[in-house]
């Protein structure tokens, strides 16, 4: 899997980001929309989205995932979450998508074959976020964003980035 360590995954493509340190300058930017409001948005869509500069951060969808069952999470990424993804970058393909995770680094692993992103649910159930979120895309669709660690010749992994959904 590449690695992506500019901040173009704020400006367009969608992303899954689960560090705190990455996320706090949106949340205090006030990017932050929940998982409804932005579900709401299939049916009836704002003429500008409701937030200052070009990342809309969407919270929510951690909880989701973790509750609904295993079963249904996959379902409802692909017939709720992935429309809406490609309804924001076809409106306003200048902004990027990205959906907050609390969770630790430890939570997502990545299959070193397909590039799949998985996510291990609290109750130990695995959920494949790729084939979800991001219509299973194929190798090398999906990046690892990183940042710089407190050692200079350290990489942060702080989510996973598509640039586009067709």
């Amino acid at each position: 899997m590449e690695t992506l360590s500019s901040s173009v995954w704020q400006r367009k493509g969608s992303s899954v980001v689960f560090d705190g340190a990455v996320l706090g300058p949106l949340i205090s930017e006030g990017a932050v929309v929940s998982l409804r409001e932005a579900l709401g948005w299939l049916r009836e869509p704002p003429s500008a989205l409701p937030v200052p500069g070009r990342t809309v951060l969407i919270s929510g969808l951690q909880a989701l995932v973790e509750t609904l069952p295993p079963e249904e999470v996959t379902r409802f990424l692909v017939n709720r979450v992935e429309p809406l993804i490609k309804e924001i970058q076809g409106r306003w393909p200048e902004h990027g998508v990205v959906f907050g995770f609390a969770a630790h680094q430890k939570a997502f692993t990545e299959t070193p074959m397909d590039d799949a992103v998985l996510f291990h649910r609290r109750d130990r159930h695995i959920i494949n976020l790729s084939d979800g979120l991001w219509n299973g895309s194929a190798p090398g669709y999906i990046k690892r964003i990183v940042r710089a660690g407190d050692d200079p010749n350290q990489e942060v992994i702080v989510g996973y980035y598509v640039g586009r959904l067709s």
